[in-house]
């Protein structure tokens, strides 16, 4: 599927059958998330898999979940960010982004859950880990429900308040950007997914590069749509032969737009 046609069907699954992942997938969920976390970098992060599902929404149920509300699932994949880097959060997003591509191939549903406010011991209790620390989870499993809805886009922000050109005193106009061939890639990645769909993203266009920032900056929340709006301009890049990749350096600070990282165009 096209990167811009599954962004437009792209939803959380909510609700999974009461069935457990098979051998098969099973074993090319540990292949993936091996893979990914090997690509990114093994000294800064690492992804856990649970298939006991049941074990880890008695332990999270309560003090984790989507909108405070434990999502069930067969299975649960987690980032356990290895040090004290804000960057490591951004990058283990972006796999986590990557990896629910290759669940979606697997026919698999999945949803964010956000675990940075509970407890180290209960996450502990939940995965097995004894360095580091997991900041969020992915529920993992087979649909309930395998009707493919399109996402809304008229709640969208418009791009011009998104995309700046120089500085933030330069909104980036549709001319703007389709002289340099980037309109496209911009108009389609405000279908990714933010908390609370906040679109908290904010890029700077400087010469031959893409800075990201953060607007008003919440802490870890936002390393995570940091990543995931990341990994979307990369994918929708790829038809632009735009090469993949960010300088990731977060600076984290009280001013309005927080620093993330550095795209080559």
């Amino acid at each position: 599927m096209l990167t811009t046609n599954f962004l437009k069907t792209r939803t959380s699954t909510r609700d999974y059958k009461e069935k457990k992942l098979d051998e098969n997938a099973t074993r090319k969920i540990f292949d993936i998330v091996e893979a990914e976390a090997e690509k990114l970098g093994k000294e800064d992060l690492s992804f856990l898999v649970n298939t006991d599902g049941e074990s880890v929404y008695k332990a999270l149920e309560g003090v984790a979940g989507y909108r405070g509300i434990m999502i069930k699932a067969p299975a649960y994949i987690a980032l356990n960010a290895l040090n004290n880097n804000p960057g490591s959060v951004v990058k283990g997003a972006y796999g986590m982004e990557e990896i629910i591509t290759r669940l979606n191939e697997l026919g698999l549903g999945s949803c964010w859950i956000t675990v940075s406010d509970v407890e180290t011991t209960v996450k502990k209790s939940a995965f097995n880990f004894t360095d580091g620390d997991v900041n969020l989870l992915l529920a993992v499993g087979y649909p309930l429900d395998d009707e493919v809805r399109q996402q809304r886009y008229d709640d969208r922000k418009p791009t011009e308040d998104l995309v700046f050109l120089g500085d933030f005193d330069t909104q980036a106009t549709d001319e703007d950007l389709e002289q340099r061939g980037l309109n496209d890639i911009f108009d389609y990645a405000k279908f990714a997914p933010s908390t609370h769909n906040e679109q908290p993203w904010r890029f700077v266009i400087v010469d031959d590069e893409i800075k990201l920032y953060i607007e008003n900056f919440k802490g870890d929340v936002n390393l995570i749509d940091a990543g995931i709006i990341m990994y979307y301009i990369d994918e929708l890049g790829k038809s632009l032969a735009m090469p993949s990749g960010w300088d990731v350096n977060p600076e984290i600070s009280s001013d309005k737009y927080t620093y993330i990282a550095t795209k080559k165009m």
